[in-house]
């Protein structure tokens, strides 16, 4: 199948501007390569700090890119022309649903937007703004409301409503349930599940919560330090993790049995500062699988077994000796 969204070597440099004592940019992502196709959910999973919004932004063309390639339905986007061409074919659902609303805009102005800053004809803006809340399980009559007299929840729903108002291809999902409760957190990944089947669309979600991911993505891709460290079909990567990184994210999830509760830290030390790169595998100083190799040898992003591939050197014998020496 045709990708819908193709990031091919994908880079992101920024300028330090003297603010580190250096001029040297910081590179916030190296040459990432990830595909969508039409109708899937992409889980892009890593701690804070490790470039998922960076990517996001990039995609959309609100971040320029250091070198890659960004291609969608088939079209290269370079020009800030090429990206408005696909805008209306793209949303974003902002990490803070409260805040990306205007608090001037009643929540009717607010969903219907879109259609003014795209030019898109509406015959009665209304009866749009009812529409597309009765879509994301909200009374029409929450269309008279601002910003500030919703919940968590709804404000969130209203989100995903102004999100879907052009009807998109891709909608990019960063921390969708951040801040929810539990019970919500479910409601919001029902109805994003739901309009998924309904519309076609396809999700880029951006989250550090691998329960959410379990839950509702095809693929997952895990980004250590804006670099691509593991990448496959999301059972095949929660059944058998090939990178200690990503073994060291899934053993942290919180466990709701507490006779299984872990007394140890599932991760070692802190992620290092990307103004100093480590040498080799930029993991191998939290790693406890490190070798020689991987203090020397930076590893190539390796090809595995089912679509899947991972950036270690020992990725293709971690399950017979790694796992044995990765206990938690």
């Amino acid at each position: 199948m045709t990708a819908l969204l193709s990031i091919r070597d994908v880079s992101v440099d920024l300028s330090a501007g003297g603010w580190f004592g250096g001029t040297a940019p910081l590179n916030i992502l190296a040459g990432v390569t990830l595909e969508i196709v039409p109708g899937e959910t992409l889980g892009l999973v890593g701690e804070s700090g490790s470039g998922k919004t960076t990517l996001a932004r990039a995609v959309l063309g609100l971040q320029p890119i250091s070198g890659g390639r960004v291609r969608f339905d088939g079209r290269d986007l370079i020009q800030p022309a090429d990206f408005r061409a696909i805008r209306s074919r793209t949303a974003l659902m902002f990490q803070d649903a409260t805040a990306s609303l205007s608090p001037r805009m009643t929540v009717g102005e607010a969903v219907t937007e879109p259609f003014a800053i795209h030019g898109v004809a509406v015959n009665n803006h209304r009866d749009k703004a009812a529409e597309l809340l009765v879509e994301v399980g909200l009374p029409p009559e929450m269309a008279a409301r601002y910003p500030h007299e919703l919940s968590g929840g709804q404000a969130r729903r209203v989100g995903v409503a102004r999100a879907l108002a052009l009807k998109p291809a891709l909608v990019i999902a960063d921390e969708p349930t951040a801040g929810l409760d539990v019970s919500v957190q479910a409601e919001i990944l029902n109805l994003m599940a739901d309009l998924k089947d309904k519309h076609g669309l396809s999700y880029l979600i951006i989250t550090h919560n691998l329960a959410l991911v379990r839950h509702v993505a095809d693929r997952i891709a895990v980004l250590y330090l804006g670099r691509l460290v593991e990448t496959g079909p999301t059972r095949a990567i929660f059944a058998d993790p090939r990178h200690p990184y990503t073994r060291s994210l899934t053993a942290a999830e919180p466990k709701p049995d507490p006779r299984k509760r872990r007394t140890d830290l599932a991760i070692r030390g802190e992620i290092p500062s990307i103004l100093r790169r480590p040498n080799g595998c930029e993991f191998h100083t939290r790693c406890p699988l490190a070798r020689d190799i991987c203090r020397t040898q930076p590893p190539a992003l390796k090809d595995l077994d089912h679509g899947r591939a991972a950036r270690c050197h020992f990725a293709e014998n971690t399950t017979e000796g790694g796992r044995h020496e990765l206990e938690y």
